[in-house]
């Protein structure tokens, strides 16, 4: 405790001292990042009081994340060490932060990729778009769009819990579990002042690693058409996962899979109700939403920042980075620099380089789900945009006091129009 309560000062005084990544930890600067952002850019790269470098600007972030001095992985920093479990915990072999991967180097990152990659197949994907189809228009058919609905809890989060829940064959009547599983998990990927996890991530880690070696050992014994027991089955010159390689995959698919496309829903739906002449445009022109999305996932990208540490000393921006430092990459900031994006803090339709955004990363770690959130955020949108005519907030819309996760707890909509058409009670 005594650890933690240094480690709060240090931030508070920090902060006070103008520290771009101290200003960030705090609440004001979890709920709204950009003007930090943008004091971070003018630096380039600037080194904070709390021992990191940071950065929000564009060219310098893209070096960071395709230059493989650069990694992800944490056994770089000094003094790390692995977190052990008991004999008897359900998370008992799997080596911590390096079994994902998101924080694994080559050659095992090179191994694990392939292996995914060849059962997460664009035609795996256009093969789910029926199902993503009927599930929004269920939805949204449930709710009334008059009188008012959450977005977040009715829509933004049911569509991409129930893709990836039927992409794993979890059953139907499992997704609220695995919803609040995802919730506690992605919490956990924020920064913390001490190296303890909080109660609910550490009991939501036991709980879905058990639910997944279980659904693992079904799929084994009894083969069928979800992703999971393609993964299961999945071999290249008769090399396969292993059962912990197969556990870590499919929770960075619920994770990664659906936590990021309900910021993306929600986060666009928003960015596009200070924008009417846009919604109402898309409304007209559907063909438009894939480069709408490309535009969405700039303006408010669901990622928000990211992390390397070097493994070697090395320069970066006339800068001297020692090996075992951290650099922070502010995904968001990197895509609101006007340098790239003329008018940065606009939705801008037909926006050229619109698809130069780094909220899929770049490099080794480029999002091997890109393709389904595009899918899941294109069909969302357009349910939306054909139910909602002249749509309005119905309430106070709630972010989540998160950095790296950006989006709402509740964003209360409701639609203007007078068309019974508009309303899926009718």
């Amino acid at each position: 405790m005594a650890k933690q309560g240094v480690a709060h000062l240090m931030l508070r005084v920090a902060t006070w001292r103008g520290d771009a990544l101290a200003s960030l930890l705090t609440g004001a600067g979890r709920r709204d990042p950009y003007p930090i952002y943008e004091r971070l850019r003018r630096r380039q790269l600037a080194k904070s009081a709390l021992g990191a470098f940071a950065t929000a600007d564009y060219s310098t972030c893209a070096a960071v994340l395709r230059d493989p001095r650069f990694s992800s992985a944490p056994s770089h920093l000094p003094g790390y060490r692995a977190p052990e479990y008991p004999a008897d915990d359900p998370r008992s072999g799997l080596l911590g932060d390096e079994t994902s991967l998101l924080t694994m180097d080559p050659p095992d990152h090179t191994r694990i990729r392939r292996l995914v990659s060849s059962t997460f197949t664009r035609r795996a994907v256009d093969l789910i778009e029926p199902f993503v189809r009927e599930t929004a228009d269920a939805l949204l058919d449930a709710v009334d769009v008059r009188d008012g609905f959450d977005l977040v809890g009715a829509f933004a989060y049911r569509l991409p819990v129930a893709v990836i829940c039927r992409l794993l064959g979890v059953p139907p009547g499992d997704e609220a579990t695995f919803r609040r599983w995802g919730d506690a998990l992605s919490a956990g990927l924020e920064p913390r002042m001490s190296d303890e996890l909080d109660p609910s991530v550490v009991a939501a880690e036991l709980d879905l690693t058990a639910y997944l070696r279980a659904l693992i050992a079904a799929r084994r014994a009894s083969p069928d058409a979800t992703f999971l027991s393609a993964l299961v089955d999945a071999e290249e010159g008769g090399d396969r996962l292993s059962e912990t390689e197969l556990v870590a995959t499919a929770m960075l698919l619920l994770v990664a899979g659906f936590e990021t496309t309900v910021n993306l829903i929600a986060n666009g739906t928003a960015a596009l109700l200070d924008a009417p002449e846009v919604w109402a445009q898309l409304r007209e022109e559907p063909e438009k939403w894939p480069e709408a999305v490309e535009e969405l996932l700039r303006y408010d990208s669901p990622v928000q920042v990211t992390s390397r540490i070097a493994t070697e000393d090395l320069e970066l921006a006339g800068t001297p980075i020692p090996a075992g430092s951290s650099v922070v990459v502010a995904i968001g900031g990197a895509n609101r620099d006007p340098r790239v994006f003329p008018e940065p803090d606009r939705v801008v339709l037909g926006r050229p380089g619109r698809d130069h955004h780094l909220s899929f990363s770049l490099g080794i770690h480029h999002c091997l789900g890109a393709a389904l959130a595009r899918l899941e955020a294109k069909v969302a949108f357009e349910a939306l945009t054909s139910r909602l005519d002249r749509p309005a907030y119905a309430g106070r819309p709630v972010r989540r006091a998160r950095l790296v996760l950006r989006g709402y707890e509740s964003l209360p909509l409701r639609s203007l129009a007078s068309s019974a058409a508009t309303s899926g009670t009718e």
